[in-house]
């Protein structure tokens, strides 16, 4: 037990049996085995020490705490930690042993992008592990994604499935909660990326200066000597350089910069990009489209350059990577018009999308979108200008209402068009009936977007998650 509190303090409540061999550490008490380790949180909506007797029933043999508690088996060892949850990761790695020099450890932060470079980068480094929004992958293994970034613990464990299948990449998001609440405290890694910061999560963070300060942390866990990337056209980012100075590489479209590209033209399936680095300039086509995804590629390349990897490897590979699920992911069909669902569900996610469309609009935009609820309100009205700034109609409809009224939502949101005068636009809560409206409007070489939920196949009403994916809806209503 003193390896896997290694640098922890600690206060033995009562010593139980010695000399065992602890074959699991949870914090789920269900999962706990015999001569298991059971690690009682106290969390945000269950505390876990209310199942410290199921665990002991499961087999416990080690529970440990963050408050006093009666001790109910005088075989169990009951230890009491400080700020449990805070070094939640670190009791995990001791318990593992030393996995962090076995692997690539790649970290991306940012409102938005980080999805869409988590799958550029495992594409150019070749089999990686992957954690983010849509999903957790340690080779073949697909895990549903609970969090952006999950807990500390788990983290560990799934870096060491990838140590354990000999995999030599593992790339993640990480969120701005979970830098807040040090999920990621206790990794060092081998390369982070800053995307941009747009208003997001200010119901958690309440102001942008919190956010930030959130968003830089990341870079405090690099490993001594290794880069970062940092798009410096963001206001953010370019503070952010300014204020880390060394050992960080810089990309852009507008800046001077290590790392620069520009979009040459567009086709209805692919862009042609040129990425300079070095005083050397790539031209190639990739499938994926928009400004906003250029902004991932170089950051992707900036990760992939500052792993070690030669730059004419990088370009080829970036030739064969394929559109990411749910981020501007086209639905074809075989209809006359463009059908596009995306992710997007802030006021620049809606600009970065909308102006990408725009660059190869035909004939008339028309978007649907809405606000999830227990969310930041003052980005509803804003979301709203920013559809109405591209589109030449759009429908207000429910995303994850949750436990708000979704008509009271739809209402703040078109206050944005109020505004502004806006009124080609039209409210129906029912997110199936807003698709098949909108697909009704339709005409050639039209594009329609559907925003706000791009890879997520549910919508939550109330506390309750019912199946609804924004794809299947518009396969379904289109002729």
């Amino acid at each position: 037990m003193e390896e896997i509190l290694k640098n922890i303090d600690y206060i033995v409540l009562n010593r139980g049996e010695n000399n065992i061999k602890y074959v699991n550490i949870e914090y789920d008490s269900r999962l706990v085995k015999k001569n298991g380790i059971f690690i009682a949180l106290d969390g945000f909506k269950l505390d876990g020490h209310n199942y410290i007797e199921s665990a002991i029933k499961n087999g416990a043999k080690c529970i440990l705490v963050s408050k006093d508690v009666p001790i109910i088996d005088k075989s169990i060892t009951y230890i009491k930690i400080e700020n449990l949850r805070y070094k939640l990761g670190k009791i995990g790695l001791n318990y593992y042993g030393e996995l962090l020099d076995k692997i690539n450890l790649i970290g991306i932060t940012g409102t938005n992008g980080k999805t869409t470079s988590t799958y550029i980068i495992e594409h150019i480094l070749g089999e990686s592990s992957r954690i983010g929004t849509i999903e957790y992958k340690v080779g073949d293994e697909i895990i549903e994604a609970k969090n952006t970034t999950p807990e500390s613990l788990d983290i560990v464990k799934l870096i060491n499935k990838t140590v354990c299948k000999n995999i030599k990449n593992m790339v993640m998001e990480v969120s701005s909660h979970a830098l807040e609440l040090g999920r990621v405290d206790m990794l060092a890694y081998d390369t982070v990326i800053f995307t941009n910061l747009t208003q997001d999560h200010l119901d958690y963070h309440k102001d942008m200066e919190n956010y930030y300060t959130a968003k830089k942390k990341l870079f405090k866990l690099l490993k001594k000597g290794q880069k970062g990337v940092i798009n410096i056209d963001d206001h953010w980012g370019k503070r952010l350089h300014e204020e880390l100075g060394e050992n960080i590489i810089t990309v852009g479209i507008e800046s001077k910069c290590d790392i620069g590209g520009k979009i040459l033209n567009y086709t209805n399936h692919n862009m042609s990009i040129q990425i300079n680095y070095n005083n050397r300039s790539y031209e190639l086509d990739v499938e994926l489209m928009g400004k906003f995804n250029l902004y991932n590629i170089l950051g992707s390349v900036g990760a992939a350059v500052a792993l070690g990897y030669e730059i004419s490897y990088i370009v080829d590979r970036l030739k064969t990577v394929k559109k990411v699920p749910g981020r501007f992911e086209t639905i074809n069909i075989g209809q006359n018009f463009m059908a596009v669902v995306d992710y997007a569900h802030t006021e620049d996610g809606l600009i970065n999308i909308l102006e990408s469309i725009s660059e190869f609009k035909k004939n008339k935009i028309i978007t649907v979108f809405g606000a999830g609820g227990d969310r930041d309100k003052t980005k509803r009205p804003k979301m709203a200008i920013a559809a109405a700034k591209y589109s030449d109609y759009v429908i207000v409809t429910n995303d994850n209402s949750r436990t708000e009224d979704p008509k009271i939502i739809a209402d703040e949101v078109i206050e944005g068009f109020k505004n502004i005068g806006y009124t080609n636009y039209k409210v129906i809560i029912d997110r199936e009936e807003a698709i098949k409206y909108a697909i009704s409007l339709t005409e050639k070489n039209d594009i329609l977007l559907v925003a706000g939920k791009g890879h997520e196949t549910y919508q939550i009403i109330g506390n309750e998650k019912f199946h609804f994916d924004d794809r299947e809806i518009i396969k379904k209503y289109i002729d």
